[in-house]
């Protein structure tokens, strides 16, 4: 809020990071998705990835920014290997990726979850149900023109994020969607989240309250049932 208080006077170029979401057995303390609670204030842009060259891209980006931004990480991508271009590369603020074209479902997602869309995805090309699979990684600001012309050419969407279903990031863009896409749309937009209880500790627990890929796939098909 400084940079609009003083009338553009002062800057904040300073990069947040920190985690978000669910690490492995640690319980409701350190296990919140906080990606809505960040993208709710005007002024701050949020960014997260999924794979190494996603990190490397957008960290530079945000470092780059001459203001505040918060960067998302997951404890448990800190050991994923990927591979990352020897040359420097910048992925541009506000851009998403499509990580695997296709033209039955549009399935969006951000951060580690990629990683469960990515399985559903595959097992339901299997099926025959090829599946537009996007990585936000930008959650504010939003890609629309990458949401919207998937959406168009799909006209069905599942969205799939980690945190709770009431007032979360995928609310947003189910509702960007609706208005901007409703004479594409065959169905109505899905969301797979976590199950509204607080995070529990036991391994087993954790897998039913966390988004699955069996989760997504039933998502996928029931909305190709409509």
């Amino acid at each position: 809020k400084i940079y609009q208080m003083s009338g553009g006077q002062y800057h904040v170029p300073v990069v947040f990071r920190g985690p978000n979401g669910a690490a492995e057995n640690l319980g409701s303390q350190h296990s919140t998705a906080v990606d809505s609670l960040y993208a709710h204030f005007p002024g701050l842009k949020v960014l997260t990835y999924c794979d190494a060259a996603g990190a490397y891209g957008l960290l530079k980006a945000a470092i780059r920014e001459d203001t505040p931004v918060v960067f998302l990480e997951s404890e448990l991508t800190y050991g994923v290997k990927g591979e990352v271009a020897d040359e420097e590369h910048i992925i541009p603020i506000g851009q998403a990726h499509i990580r695997r074209p296709g033209s039955d479902v549009t399935l969006i997602s951000w951060g580690k979850q990629v990683f469960q869309c990515d399985q559903a995805a595959a097992a339901l090309a299997e099926q025959g149900v090829q599946v537009e699979l996007i990585d936000l990684r930008s959650l504010r600001p939003i890609d629309h023109e990458t949401i919207f012309r998937s959406v168009a050419k799909t006209g069905r969407c599942v969205v799939c994020h980690e945190g709770f279903l009431f007032a979360g990031v995928g609310a947003e863009i189910a509702a960007r969607i609706q208005e901007a896409c409703f004479d594409w749309l065959e169905a109505p937009v899905l969301r797979v989240t976590n199950r509204d209880v607080p995070q529990p500790y036991a391994s087993n627990l954790e897998k039913l309250v966390n988004p699955s890929p069996e989760r997504i796939i039933d998502a996928v098909h029931r909305t190709r049932q409509r």
